[in-house]
Formats: structure tokens, sequence, C-alpha cells
């Protein structure tokens, strides 16, 4: 696997493409954090992006479908 030097999108939020980020806004509080993140990540894969989450509901690694998350900076490791 060819390392990329790349950062988790969501450390450079400026860098978010804006049809990903409405998908973002869309963020419903009231609901079960596992369920939205869930929604959101089916949401934003068919516009080329994906990203994970930890058990706390803590999402990382936003990035371009085609990158793995080991080839974005910080994640070599895992």
């Amino acid at each position: 696997m060819k390392f990329i030097n790349m950062k988790d999108l969501f450390e450079t939020p400026e860098l978010i493409p804006s049809e990903v980020q409405a998908v973002f806004d869309t963020i419903d509080e009231g609901v079960d954090p596992y369920v939205e993140l869930t929604r959101i990540t089916r949401e934003i894969e068919p516009l080329g992006y994906t990203f994970d989450f930890y058990l706390d509901a803590e999402p990382f690694g936003l990035r371009p479908i085609d990158i793995y998350l080991q080839q974005i900076e910080g994640y070599e490791d895992v």
C-alpha cells in the first residue's frame, strides 16, 4: 500500500467538499448517534467519500472512498 500524505478531512474542514458538508449539516442530534453516523456514511459514499467512527460514536478518517485509512497521516499503523 502506497502512503499518501493526506490529512483527515475532519481535521481540515475547509477542504470538505460542499456536497459532503451539506450531508453532515443534516445530522439530527436527537437520533441515536450510531444510526445517524450510519445514515451519513450511506449518503456520502455515493459522493465518493467515507469515514469511520469509534465505539463512542466519534467520527474520524473522513477521506475519498478510494483512500485507505492507513494512507492518511496519523493512521499509518491502524
